[in-house]
């Protein structure tokens, strides 16, 4: 069976049906599940609650930051839920932006890449029962040593990235890198840059798991479905900072990324997901058709996408038996 993943955002109402979400994914051999945190659910949290009611599936932060937690912080959560869940736990990792850093965890947005490869560093080393003593330039940790056994299997770490340096240096220490509205077309060049940096530090490119988050919705009405996604890409484009503008732009959208931009500015979503064109959802997202969207998801496999991740919103639009229904479909291509 083709590998998939599956997604929930922090946004989505109800813990209890991403857990019957989760439970079809893992019927319908889905590889694993994906729990982001930002400003919603604690992830781990989440995470633990589909540990109990599923078996197989894999775990997944998808992603927490690297500034509201900090390494050990993070590995205890690995270390706690791998004991829950034996053998099933990834860690998505990413250093997030200014905006979710500092106007609402109230810390300052430095060192990004620095701060990145210090927390890897720290958290694989506690996860290996080592005791921990490192001088960074971020971190300064001593005799840090985890009180409970350490877990028996390695704990996978997969690194956010979206510029160069930041898949250079998934490619360079991670398990693998995570993608996000990175467009078809752009799919190529971040495999360089993992290439780049797997060479670097004389690794195979095949020991780094090229997976990606594909905002989803499927619907026999594919313009409703469009426009499910077309909110969550204006959302990112127009109001999360410049990351995903700047892809965005640089990927042959830069007219329609300025204009979704311009209109969340002045504060008119409806128009910003607008502006949202046909070619841009189906570059970066699976929406529309049952058929339409395997037929894209195939796209993204042949791109390079070693794990595709289906990312839902739960909404009126995407219900839970909507949601259930689509995974079904998509798995059993």
């Amino acid at each position: 069976m083709k590998r998939l993943g599956l997604s929930f955002s922090w946004r989505d109402k109800s813990l209890r049906d991403i857990v019957t979400c989760c439970q079809v994914a893992e019927n319908a051999r889905l590889e694993s599940v994906w729990i982001s945190e930002a400003w919603g659910r604690d992830a781990f949290v989440a995470l633990a609650a589909i540990a109990n009611a599923t078996q197989r599936i894999k775990l997944a932060t998808g992603v927490v930051n690297v500034y509201s937690r900090s390494p050990a912080t993070i590995a205890m959560g690995a270390a706690t839920l791998e004991e829950l869940a034996t053998d099933r736990v990834i860690l998505g990792l990413g250093s997030s932006g200014s905006m979710v850093v500092e106007r609402w965890h109230g810390m300052h947005f430095e060192k990004p890449f620095t701060r990145l490869r210090e927390s890897i560093t720290i958290i694989r080393q506690i996860l290996s029962g080592s005791p921990v003593n490192l001088q960074g330039k971020v971190f300064h940790v001593s005799d840090f040593r985890l009180a409970v056994r350490p877990p028996a299997h390695k704990v996978p770490i997969y690194l956010a990235a979206l510029g160069p340096r930041m898949l250079r240096l998934a490619g360079e220490v991670a398990d693998g890198v995570l993608l996000y509205l990175c467009p078809l077309s752009k799919i190529s060049k971040a495999m360089a840059e993992v290439r780049n940096g797997a060479e670097a530090a004389r690794r195979p490119l095949g020991d780094v798991d090229v997976a990606a988050f594909l905002p989803t919705s499927v619907s026999e009405r594919a313009e409703e479905a469009r426009f499910v996604v077309a909110k969550v890409i204006a959302y990112y484009v127009g109001g999360m900072g410049t990351y995903y503008h700047q892809t965005v732009s640089e990927s042959g959208f830069k007219n329609e990324a300025d204009k979704i931009r311009a209109a969340w500015q002045r504060g008119d979503r409806v128009a910003a997901t607008k502006e949202v064109t046909r070619e841009l959802i189906d570059s970066v997202a699976l929406a529309g058709t049952p058929d339409e969207c395997r037929t894209r998801l195939e796209e993204f496999r042949t791109a390079g996408v070693t794990l595709p991740i289906l990312s839902f919103s739960l909404s009126d639009h995407n219900a839970p038996e909507t949601v259930s229904g689509a995974i079904k479909n998509l798995a059993a291509e």
